[in-house]
């Protein structure tokens, strides 16, 4: 599996960059999914075939493809 990041989800992530704490948590929470797709943690957001995934303070949805983890959106809760 390969992880992408939409360009929104870059740009939403670095408004956090003044959190290393959380900006850390979110890239080693971001790796494991090619590891684990559907980790434990992680639930079905609706009906839209995307995943929410709480990582402390963030929330970070994603959709699973084939082969590729598409990283959609990073907020702050």
């Amino acid at each position: 599996m390969r992880l992408l990041w939409s360009p929104r989800a870059l740009q939403l992530a670095r408004a956090f960059m003044s959190d290393q704490e959380g900006m850390k948590a979110i890239n080693d929470a971001t790796a494991r999914l090619v590891v684990e797709p559907r980790p434990p943690e992680a639930f079905p957001w609706g009906n839209t075939g995307l995943y929410r995934l709480r990582v402390g303070r963030y929330r970070i949805l994603y959709e699973i493809t084939e082969d590729v983890i598409d990283i959609g959106h990073v907020d702050r809760i």
